[in-house]
């Protein structure tokens, strides 16, 4: 290995005025495409130009709708551009992998030789040891081969080996806690589970240092990486999506965590991949000073529930979802100044300001990466129709939550007076960490739910069986419809708005100015609670009657399906006309309802309906059963699995004791029969001699005796 007088070479070259690359490069290699890292980079990389970095980054400006929509689908593209890098790789795990757009060619071999055969032909080579550790052999022992036949390479190859902020975490902190620089390299110190990484990054310098023109080496230590999938910080995330009361945060939280996003971690790379530079040693970071209590506290007030909890360091180690080497960098302490990555690189930003300042933006990348968008769905139709029977068999299947006005009302009065009831109080377990990052809209949402409780009380007041008007329940629904539950795993909303102005002040856009000709254009709406499904049920007026009559007497009491409150229900709908019924809305909004007629179904609990409402939602969008519910599944599946053996060994029981009793019916018939046909045989033998007898008694018996007796006289 190389020791720090080999890496002092190399940092007096630091900083130096950049040279242009010999040749522009074309292919590159990238090891296990299908991790986190390889796989964004690569995408990054087919859909960039090899030398654009060395173009000027222009200023971004406010772009119209339409342009934010199009670098929006850029952002997720994964189709490759005909003159951008051509991208091949190994992968770590074949099975169920499919080779993305952007990938040319999945690199399989039988051993190293045969790979560094491969990796000859490459322009630019990238190693990542951050997500796998067994890779430090492998890239090690790369680099180590093609510096040994560098004299056989006929073009100039770039070696970037991406490493961790780890080898960093047991530096001496420079005095005023002044972060630490690029140039400060030489004396890093690793962290005890994280020294094979600076030993290779040692050695990659040093072999970089025997012909520069055909080996060209770069070490980049990342910060911790998030962006699309969240990466380390994914354990965060999905508890905060799941909807846990409070997200935890190890130790006190006070630690600083380098970062940066892995869209800008791409271009950091490409940087070193499209110019020659003098300083081999680079730190990739952003420019916050983020601590893991703010960007814990901001995932939760962002995505989760909004509250964060102080538990032991040592209980991270129980969270299933975290690792020892995500354990290690989530109590790191580090900060960074990376002048050179800002001074001497051409990037363009994707979040320069980190995980707090771009929190919105990274919660929404990671829904749509992570196929956790919200399914939204609202089902209406005329009182009877089975709304409420649909709503919870999709609510089960999809995992959504059903949204029934009567408890929405409840749910959220009892959660604002909770909201209320905190005014002035402040968190034990936050007052001992960081006061800095509050929750801004705290004192907004104490104020407005106050005012709701007082149209409540006031409505109470007037009659306990009093509806409220549309502008309160319009609050209330807004407010639920806006929670971390709806926001994440999406809803149902059962049998509501009834009218088109209900659907209007709902999911209209409010603030917004109408343009002019707006009869022409769709109306604007609040796309963060629209549905995406509108399902509107139909049935003719005498099939909902023999509903309501069918009903049992015990299902209807103390409900609004009572005859007489039934009646003046349907009344009202039925006057619905056209211009003043919600499908109005949803369709001048682009989302036509579909209907769908019950009358002629007969399958139990409508399950037909709901099979065709699935077909067009098409899957849930979550991730799937939980430890708890795939434990829950084996065990269901282990009882039936041991109930169908039951069952088979009962039924082959009986069937062997029918076989015998079978047998043993079979036998005694037999046994009958067989005595049957002696007696019939006898008895026909005895017939057959009757005659015979009768002849011999008459004609020869009287001769004979009359003999035998003369015989004897």
């Amino acid at each position: 290995m190389a020791d720090d007088s080999d890496e002092e070479q190399v940092g007096e070259e630091q900083l130096k005025e950049e040279e242009a690359v010999p040749q522009k490069p074309k292919k590159i290699f990238i090891n296990h495409l299908d991790s986190y890292h390889g796989k964004h980079i690569a995408r990054i990389f087919a859909r960039a130009k090899p030398g654009a970095t060395g173009e000027a980054v222009e200023e971004e400006e406010a772009v119209e709708e339409e342009q934010a929509e199009e670098k929006q689908k850029k952002l997720y593209d994964e189709h490759p551009i005909d003159d951008g890098w051509k991208v091949s790789g190994t992968i770590k795990n074949s099975q169920g992998y499919k080779r993305p757009p952007f990938v040319q060619e999945i690199i399989q071999y039988k051993d190293r030789n045969q790979l560094a055969d491969y990796l000859k032909e490459m322009n630019v080579i990238i190693y990542d040891i951050t997500q796998d550790p067994e890779q430090i052999d492998e890239a090690v022992w790369t680099c180590q081969k093609l510096e040994s036949i560098i004299n056989e390479l006929d073009h100039p190859i770039t070696f970037i080996l991406l490493s961790t902020i780890m080898t960093w975490a047991k530096t001496q902190p420079n005095e005023d806690e002044v972060p630490f620089s690029e140039d400060e390299f030489r004396r890093r110190r690793a962290h005890p589970n994280f020294k094979e990484h600076h030993s290779a990054e040692k050695l990659i310098t040093k072999l970089g240092l025997t012909n520069k023109k055909k080996l060209i080496t770069y070490v980049a230590a990342t910060g911790l990486t998030y962006g699309m999938e969240e990466n380390v910080f994914h354990y965060m995330f999905k508890s905060a999506w799941h909807n846990a009361p409070e997200l935890q945060v190890f130790g006190k939280g006070g630690n600083f965590l380098p970062t940066i996003h892995v869209i800008d971690l791409a271009a950091v790379l490409q940087n070193l991949a499209d110019r020659q530079l003098k300083t081999r040693y680079v730190v990739a970071a952003d420019t916050s000073k983020d601590t893991l209590i703010r960007i814990t506290r901001k995932v939760s007030q962002t995505l989760g529930m909004g509250k964060v909890k102080i538990v032991d360091q040592e209980d991270a180690m129980l969270n299933r979802d975290i690792s020892q080497a995500d354990y290690d960098m989530l109590l790191a302490n580090m900060q960074f100044e990376p002048i050179f990555i800002r001074e001497q690189m051409n990037i363009k930003w994707h979040c320069e300001n980190g995980i707090t300042e771009n929190i919105q933006k990274i919660v929404d990348e990671y829904r749509i990466q992570r196929k956790l968008t919200p399914i939204k769905i609202c089902i209406l139709g005329p009182p009877a129709s089975g709304k409420t029977t649909i709503s919870k068999q999709l609510a089960q299947e999809y995992k959504l939550h059903h949204l029934q006005i009567k408890d929405v009302i409840e749910d959220t009065k009892n959660e604002l007076e909770q909201l209320v009831k905190r005014d002035g109080e402040s968190e034990q377990n936050e007052e001992e960490a960081d006061d800095q990052d509050v929750d801004e809209t705290l004192a907004e949402r104490i104020e407005e739910a106050r005012n709701i409780l007082e149209k409540l009380e006031e409505v109470r007041r007037d009659s306990k069986d009093a509806r409220l008007d549309d502008d309160i329940l319009t609050q209330i629904l807004k407010i639920k419809l806006m929670s971390p539950p709806c926001q994440n795993q999406g809803y149902i909303l059962d049998g509501y708005p009834k009218t088109l102005d209900q659907a209007q002040s709902l999911f209209g856009a409010s603030g917004e100015e109408e343009e002019e000709d707006a009869e022409d254009k769709k109306p604007p709406v609040n796309e963060r609670i629209i549905p995406e499904h509108v399902i509107i049920l139909d049935a003719s007026n005498e099939y909902l009657r023999q509903r309501i009559m069918h009903l049992p007497e015990k299902v209807v009491a103390g409900t609004h399906n009572t005859e007489l409150e039934f009646k003046r229900r349907l009344k009202i709908y039925n006057e619905l006309g056209d211009d003043t019924h919600p499908a109005k809305f949803f369709e001048d909004a682009d989302r036509p309802g579909e209907t769908i007629k019950i009358d002629d179904d007969r399958s139990i609990n409508h399950r037909n309906i709901v099979e065709k409402i699935m077909e067009r939602v098409k899957e849930p969008h979550n991730y799937g059963p939980t430890p708890e519910e795939q434990e829950h599944a084996k065990r269901r599946e282990l009882n039936e699995k041991e109930k169908r053996e039951r069952e088979e060994r009962e039924e082959h029981e009986r069937d062997e004791q029918e076989a015998a009793n079978d047998r043993m019916k079979k036998q005694k018939e037999w046994t009958a029969k067989l005595e049957q046909i002696k007696r019939e045989e006898f008895d026909m033998l005895d017939a057959q001699s009757t005659p015979l007898r009768n002849y011999l008694m008459a004609h020869v018996m009287p001769t004979l005796t009359k003999a035998l007796i003369g015989r004897i006289i």
